[in-house]
């Protein structure tokens, strides 16, 4: 085995790029230790490599230092190069492009023909955009009603409906049904009040105070002399209108004269009738008012009216025309008909003929 103290160390990179000696430590047997141990080598430093600037492209930089600047060493890319005796690759040639050729739309001629639905193009509809409603709000509490009846109020209203029981019971003992519709609403109003419904149960008290003060008036009414004096005379009126319908029966008279005072004398019955019942009733039923005097008074007069255009219609053939019904014996009975349902209905007759006078003015 080689002695190990022989054996040369091991180069170093460093020592390679920075040409440094390498010193042993020395031994004993050797003192100097300048004195190179035999087996070892000792490579002289290499040069360095420096870098200068290049030269200055101008005459007045000559005296000019350059900065120094940093050089980057970089690696050249290795290119395949072909052989020689190769084939150049050429690019394919690149397609000829031509321009597109616009076409000028043809002005059609404008005409009055519908296209056909084939050929006709729907609107571009574009779809509108949703709407996405917001969340609904909380509903806020109703305000509680502010009542405005205090306990003052309430005992007079109280107070008020127990005398209009009284009332009733005293002014209406001669009408059972005035006596039935007031207590209807006076139980109405107690029911109310119970409900706390003050308002309806104050409607309704004052609905029977004015019901109770109409009565009074009508009983004032049906008590003065001229409403008797008015029942004398619808009563004479009616029997005038008996007269006249029977004459012609009993007498004879020119044979055109005979018809129409028939004619007459049934609505002038027919009027007077009607304004008899009228007349009974609202004072049975304390509804009488003294105004509607005169609207009785005329009526057997626009009875006795209507019956002699009744005659006129049924001589022109335009309503109820002579032997209408085939009696032989009496040929203008359809017509005698018609007058009288005209005297009964002799107010809605009039009222139509004012309300057509009236939209023609309009």
């Amino acid at each position: 085995m080689a002695d190990k103290s022989n054996r040369a160390p091991r180069r170093r990179p460093v020592d390679v790029l920075f040409g440094e000696e390498v010193q042993l430590k020395p031994t004993a047997s050797e003192p100097d230790s300048k004195q190179a141990t035999p087996g070892y080598m000792v490579e002289p430093p290499r040069p360095v490599t420096t870098v200068r600037p290049p030269p200055p492209e101008f005459p007045s930089d000559w005296h000019v230092a350059a900065p120094p600047e940093l050089v980057t060493t970089v690696e050249a890319p290795v290119v395949a190069v072909a052989p020689a005796d190769a084939d150049p690759i050429v690019p394919p040639p690149q397609p000829v492009m031509f321009e597109p050729v616009v076409q000028e739309t043809i002005a059609e001629a404008v005409t009055f023909t519908v296209p056909p639905d084939s050929e006709r193009r729907a609107p571009k509809v574009e779809p509108a955009p949703l709407y996405v409603a917001p969340p609904p709000a909380a509903p806020l509490p109703a305000p509680a009603p502010v009542s405005l009846y205090g306990q003052t109020e309430l005992v007079e209203l109280s107070q008020f409906v127990d005398q209009l029981y009284q009332n009733v019971a005293d002014e209406t003992s001669d009408s059972a049904s005035l006596n039935a519709e007031c207590l209807a609403n006076l139980n109405a109003a107690r029911v109310a009040i119970e409900k706390g419904e003050y308002s309806k149960a104050e409607a309704s008290a004052e609905w029977v105070k004015a019901r109770l003060l109409r009565a009074r008036a009508s009983r004032a009414a049906a008590a003065m002399p001229k409403t008797r004096l008015l029942y004398g005379g619808l009563i004479l009126a009616a029997l005038v209108g008996i007269v006249l319908f029977v004459i012609p029966f009993g007498f004879r008279f020119v044979p055109l004269i005979e018809p129409l005072l028939s004619g007459i004398g049934a609505g002038m019955l027919g009027g007077a009738a009607m304004a008899l019942y009228q007349l009974s009733r609202h004072i049975s039923r304390r509804e009488y008012d003294a105004a509607l005097n005169s609207k009785y008074a005329l009526s057997p007069l626009f009875g006795a009216l209507i019956g002699a255009v009744m005659y006129l219609l049924s001589l022109l053939g335009i309503l109820a025309a002579p032997n209408a019904l085939g009696l032989t014996f009496e040929p203008f009975a359809l017509m005698y008909l018609f007058a009288f349902l005209g005297g009964i209905f002799n107010d809605v007759l009039i009222g139509g003929l004012r309300s057509f006078g009236t939209r023609q003015k309009i």
